[in-house]
């Protein structure tokens, strides 16, 4: 008993000590604001979408003030664009920062007067009991100002406007005051907002006709491609480059296609850089319309290219920009062009890539096996490859091929995965371009991924000379089922017993079809916390927050943290479904210098931390036990109603 007296009396001198300290310690300055405020996320933003809000829906504005001194009295003039929105109220808020007056005192309100278009003056004062004074000290609402979207915006048009909503006329009609009238010093904060329509669906930039392939086109020859866009949805201007192998091609002229001429006037310009790099040319094209906006399909620009020499390039198009009429960037995809006068007999599957969560066990599919730039082709021998316990052969379709029928022997061995075929067609063959020597049909056995190869492949001309060719093989990727821990993370290396540690752990889908898990993590084995993901997307990742209470953990230990995720059904690949972070280390409360014990030595720690917060020079969060934000008496008296405590 006489101990704890002493201890008593002693953490009581100590206060005492810490109350001297306080009257010593001076209080940092803290700037006074005057803000816009969002009310639904606390920003000063108001961006909408047209899923959002529509014309003549409202929203509301907050005006906000922030760590002011002796408050009575305020004026502000707030102001927006009358062409976007329009003025429906503003008021005291119900909360205002005059709400709680003591008896006898009241409030005074001047305006509001919105008959400036686009703009609203308003201010409240308080009116003091008799004889006394009283001022607003702190941080709180003023009013509530109500706007109305009178603007709209489409798709297919205007897709956004935007304003500032700003605080006007400083110091003239926006001020505050305090209790002798004199002004209160403040920096306004302003705010934004946007009403957004999303974009239309994407256009498609590409290379018209995508492969230029004949031998006849040697050096001196000319040819022409266009750069072509289908799906436009208002578009007023574009530009890209155009790379080409500078080898083999030289372009010599550019020419506007009819996409936006036919609208109003243009500006086209272009340049040619046949030296644009040690390997390369480009072309750079830009299209402006005067005014409206072009849809649809339609060409953009005809090239002219001049075969240099025998070889391929490929013509790839470039930094390229679609806007709108508004200057917005509309989406769009792009599809290179190939340049070939090197005839390349070529055998392919197609598609070459066959995959779809929609092939389960008994669904089928075809492929083809074609042939392209070939001249005089008299036999063609390939033995086609699969994997047998995924997928099996039920068709086989051999047909003419230019009024050609071939000769064919086949072998099919559905154990062992392949098709072999010599194919012989007694007149030959002459084609640039792709045609089909097989039909393969496929029925799914099981889930997984199976190569379509073809090997052992030999093409003969007419008088049986080899032709040196290309193979392009396929692969097929039936339902696959993979989730994923990629990532566990805490927030804190160290906590107290007791305090809130947010675990994020990471997860992705490595399968082909919409998944929804439980995820759990576990501390040293020990089970945490569960969370259900819900709809992750094929090769979708994302972050799950998880919290860990460690009310009832045990002290003085250093904790490895990991998560798992629970296998989904047919899932084959389990070792990615775990991932182990670190270590936090969980100290007893208070023991703010990790020695294992609570005593004056974390005391005095925490006094000479007081009164610091984020940003002070000495601010040490892990002195904040209550985790405020600042060090004051509520952490000394944690403190002491801990003292004595030690590590088990």
């Amino acid at each position: 008993m006489k101990n704890v007296c002493k201890v008593l009396s002693f953490a009581f001198i100590m206060l005492l000590s810490l109350q001297m300290l306080l009257t010593l310690t001076p209080a940092h300055a803290v700037s006074t604001t005057l803000e816009i405020v969002n009310p639904l996320d606390g920003t000063h933003n108001f961006n909408f979408t047209i899923a959002q809000k529509s014309i003549n829906d409202t929203f509301a504005v907050n005006l906000t003030i922030n760590n002011v001194q002796e408050l009575a009295s305020w004026q502000a003039r707030i102001t927006w664009d009358p062409a976007l929105l329009e003025y429906v109220s503003i008021m005291r808020a119900p909360d205002d920062i005059f709400s709680n007056l003591p008896v006898g005192a009241g409030v005074v309100t001047a305006g509001p007067d919105p008959t400036t278009p686009g703009s609203v003056l308003y201010g409240a004062a308080v009116i003091p009991p008799t004889g006394k004074q009283w001022t607003f000290n702190g941080t709180g609402r003023l009013a509530v100002l109500t706007l109305k979207i009178i603007k709209g915006v489409s798709s297919d048009g205007l897709r956004q406007v935007h304003c500032d909503i700003f605080l006007d006329s400083l110091g003239i009609d926006t001020f505050l005051l305090n209790g002798q009238g004199s002004d209160v010093p403040f920096t306004p904060v302003n705010g934004y907002y946007s009403y957004t329509a999303p974009p239309p669906p994407p256009a498609n930039l590409f290379i018209n006709p995508p492969k230029v392939v004949n031998p006849a086109l040697i050096a001196g020859s000319e040819f022409n491609v266009t750069l072509n866009i289908t799906n436009a949805t208002s578009v007023g201007s574009w530009s890209a480059s155009i790379l080409y192998d500078n080898s083999i091609l030289n372009a010599t002229d550019v020419v506007e296609g009819d996409f936006l001429m036919t609208i109003n006037t243009t500006t086209f310009t272009f340049t040619i850089l046949q030296d644009y790099n040690a390997t390369h040319g480009m072309i750079q094209i830009s299209c402006l319309l005067s005014s409206g906006r072009a849809n649809g399909d339609g060409i953009l620009s005809t090239l002219t290219f001049n075969v240099l020499a025998l070889g391929q390039s490929t013509i790839t198009i470039n930094d390229a920009n679609l806007l709108d009429e508004f200057g917005l960037p509309l989406p769009f995809s792009t599809s290179n062009g190939y340049f070939n006068n090197i005839l390349m007999a070529k055998l392919s599957i197609d598609p070459d890539i066959v995959t779809g969560p929609s092939y389960i066990p008994g669904t089928t599919f075809t492929i083809n096996v074609t042939l392209s730039d070939v001249e005089n082709l008299k036999t063609c021998l390939f033995n086609l490859t699969y994997a047998p316990l995924v997928i099996r052969e039920i068709t086989i379709t051999v047909p003419s091929i230019l009024g050609e029928t071939p000769i064919k022997k086949l072998q099919v061995d559905d154990d062992a995965g392949y098709i072999w075929a010599n194919l012989t067609y007694r007149n030959g063959i002459t084609t640039y371009t792709p045609v089909t020597a097989m039909t393969v049909q496929f029925q799914v056995l099981a889930m997984g991924v199976s190569p379509i190869n073809l090997t052992d492949t030999q093409l003969l001309d007419i008088a049986d000379n080899p032709v040196v060719h290309e193979v392009h093989h396929g692969i097929f990727i039936g339902l696959i089922r993979d989730v994923a821990i990629t990532d566990v993370v805490t927030d804190l290396t160290m906590a107290y017993q007791g305090w809130k540690v947010y675990v994020n752990v990471t997860v992705k889908n490595k399968g082909n079809l919409t998944e929804t898990f439980d995820i759990h993590f576990f501390f040293d084995g020990n089970p945490g916390g569960t969370t259900t993901v819900s709809g992750l997307a094929p090769n979708e990742e994302r972050v799950m927050p998880m919290i860990w209470n460690t009310s009832n953990v045990q002290p003085c230990h250093n904790y490895t943290i990991s998560a798992t995720a629970d296998s989904v059904p047919f899932e084959m690949n389990l070792t990615d479904n775990t991932f182990t972070d670190g270590n936090v280390k969980i100290r007893l409360m208070v023991d703010v210098n990790g020695d294992g014990a609570v005593n004056m030595r974390d005391i005095n720690q925490l006094i000479n931390a007081f009164n610091t917060y984020p940003g002070h020079p000495k601010w040490n969060p892990e002195n904040d036990l209550d985790r405020n934000g600042i060090i004051n008496m509520r952490d000394i008296n944690i403190c002491v109603m801990n003292f004595g405590k030690t590590c088990p």
